[in-house]
C-alpha cells in the first residue's frame, strides 16, 4: 500500500504548531481551571464574610428587637456585588428583617451554604450574645444564640467574569498561534523555498533538460552543498550526453558507411547504386530527360592479382574509383558493383534522345581513355622495403540509355550487363546497347 506523501510546507507547520497547539491548551486549560477556582472561592469567601459581620452588626438590634435598625443594616449589606436578598430571624425563627429580590430559605443550623452547583450561594450565620462578667470572679457567662442572618449571592456575575476571561484567554491564545504561525511562514520559506526550487531542478533534469540549473543565494549550508551538488551533476550528465549523442552520431555513420558503401573505396555499393536508380527513374519520369547506365569491368585485373596479391589488386581498385569519380559530375553515381566491377550512373541528360547519346558516349570514351593510363603503385609493408608496381589495365564498358517511362531498374542493369560482356569479348570498347521498347 502506497503511503500518503504531504508538502513540506506542511510537514514543518505540523511539526512546530502541533507541540506549540498542545501545551498552549494544556496551559490555557490549568489557567483558566485555577482562575474559576480562584473566583469561585473569592465569591463564597465574600459570602462568609458578609454574613459574619452582618451577624456581629446585628447583636443591638436582635437584642432589643429593632427591627428598623436590622433592616438599614441589611439594605447596607444587600447593596453590597453580588448580594440578592438578606434576611434576620431571632433565635425562635421570626422574621426581624428582610430585603432582597428572592426569598430566603429557612436552613438548619447544620446546613450554611449551598454550593457552586445552584444559581445562588446561601450563607448563614448565628448571632450570639456577647454578655460580659460583671465579677472577675464570676462565672464566665455561656455564649447563646440570640439570632440568625441568611445573605444569598448570586453566582451569576462570577459566571459572566469567568466566561469574558474564557473567550479573552482563548482569543489572545489564537492571536498568539496566528502570530506564531506567520513567523513559522516567513521563517520556514528559506527552506521551504530552496527544497522546491532543488525539487523542480531533480524533476527537469529527470525528464532530460539536462541544461537545468538551481541559482543560489540559499543561506543554508547543508541547501547551498546540495544546490552546488545538483548543478555539478547536471553539468557532468550533459557532457556524458554530448559525448554520448557524438559516438552515437559517429556509430550511425559508420553503420551508414558500411550499409551504403564499399569499405574499399568508399564508393556507393549495390544497395545505394539501387536507391539512387530509383531516384533517376522518377527524376527522368518528371523532367522527361534521359539517363544512362554504365556497366564496366576492369581488363588484365586479374593478372595482377596474381602476381602481386589481393593487397596491391586493392591499390588498384582505390585509384580506378579515383579515376572514374573525376570524370563524373556532382549529380552522376559510381559505385562498386563487386570485384573489379563498376557502375557509374548518369542523371539528367538531354531532353533529346540523340543528344543524351552523344553525352553519354563522350563520358565513356573520358572514363576508358582514364582508365587506360598506366598505374604506378606502391606497396608498403611494416617487415620489407616499398615495392613499386606499374601496371596497364584497360576497362570495358556497356552502356544502356534509358526514358523513366521506357524502362525498370532490373532491365536497365541487366542490359547494361550484356552490353559490357559485349565490350569485353573486343577488350577496351565500348558497347552501346539500344533501350528495350515500351
Amino acid at each position: 500500500m502506497k503511503s500518503r506523501r504531504y508538502k513540506i510546507g506542511r510537514y514543518v507547520a505540523w511539526l512546530t504548531l502541533s507541540p506549540l497547539l498542545v501545551m498552549s491548551v494544556l496551559l490555557e486549560a490549568v489557567f483558566l481551571h485555577d482562575r474559576t477556582e480562584n473566583m469561585a472561592q473569592s465569591l463564597q469567601a465574600r459570602g462568609e464574610l458578609l454574613a459574619r459581620q452582618l451577624a456581629a452588626s446585628s447583636e443591638y438590634g436582635v437584642f432589643s428587637y429593632n427591627r428598623e435598625f436590622l433592616r438599614t443594616l441589611s439594605l447596607q449589606v444587600l447593596h453590597e456585588p453580588d448580594v440578592l436578598a438578606v434576611r434576620i430571624t431571632d433565635r425562635d425563627g421570626r422574621e426581624l428583617a428582610a430585603v432582597g429580590e428572592v426569598d430566603v430559605p429557612l436552613m438548619s443550623a447544620d446546613r450554611g451554604r449551598e454550593g457552586p452547583s445552584g444559581d445562588i450561594l446561601l450563607f448563614r450565620q448565628p448571632i450570639t450574645s456577647t454578655q460580659l462578667a460583671l465579677d472577675e470572679l464570676e462565672d464566665k457567662p455561656a455564649v447563646q444564640q440570640i439570632g440568625s442572618v441568611a445573605v444569598v449571592l448570586s453566582w451569576k456575575r462570577t459566571r459572566q467574569q469567568q466566561t469574558e476571561m474564557m473567550v479573552m484567554v482563548i482569543a489572545a491564545t489564537l492571536g498568539f498561534l496566528l502570530l506564531v504561525l506567520y513567523g513559522v511562514f516567513r521563517a520556514s520559506r528559506k527552506l521551504i523555498e530552496p527544497v522546491y526550487r532543488l525539487s523542480g531542478a531533480i524533476q527537469a533534469i529527470g525528464r532530460g533538460e539536462l541544461h537545468t540549473r538551481v541559482r543560489h543565494g540559499v543561506e543554508i549550508e547543508e541547501l547551498g552543498k546540495l544546490t552546488d551538488g545538483i548543478n555539478v551533476m547536471a553539468e557532468q550528465l550533459q557532457q556524458e550526453r554530448a559525448h554520448l549523442q557524438l559516438r552515437i552520431d559517429e556509430a550511425t555513420e559508420q553503420l551508414r558507411q558500411l550499409a551504403f558503401f564499399d569499405t574499399l573505396t568508399g564508393l556507393p555499393n549495390r544497395r545505394l547504386l539501387s536507391d539512387r536508380l530509383n531516384q533517376v527513374l522518377a527524376a527522368s519520369m518528371r523532367s522527361e530527360r534521359y539517363a544512362a547506365v554504365m556497366f564496366m569491368d576492369l581488363d588484365k585485373f586479374k593478372p595482377l592479382n596474381d602476381k602481386y596479391g589481393h593487397s596491391v589488386g586493392d591499390l588498384l581498385l582505390v585509384e580506378a574509383a579515383r579515376r572514374i569519380e573525376s570524370c563524373l559530375r556532382a549529380v552522376d553515381t559510381v559505385a562498386r558493383f563487386g570485384g573489379d566491377e563498376f557502375v557509374v550512373l548518369l542523371n539528367e541528360l538531354d531532353e533529346d534522345r540523340e543528344r543524351s547519346t552523344r553525352q553519354a558516349q563522350i563520358v565513356a570514351e573520358k572514363i576508358r581513355a582514364t582508365l587506360s593510363q598506366p598505374y604506378h603503385l606502391l606497396y608498403q609493408t611494416l617487415d620489407q622495403p616499398p615495392l613499386a608496381v606499374s601496371h596497364e589495365c584497360t576497362v570495358s564498358i556497356g552502356m544502356v540509355l534509358f526514358h523513366g517511362r521506357q524502362a525498370n531498374q532490373e532491365q536497365i542493369l541487366a542490359r547494361a550487363d550484356a552490353a559490357m560482356y559485349q565490350a569485353k569479348e573486343s577488350g577496351n570498347a565500348i558497347q552501346f546497347m539500344e533501350e528495350s521498347a515500351g
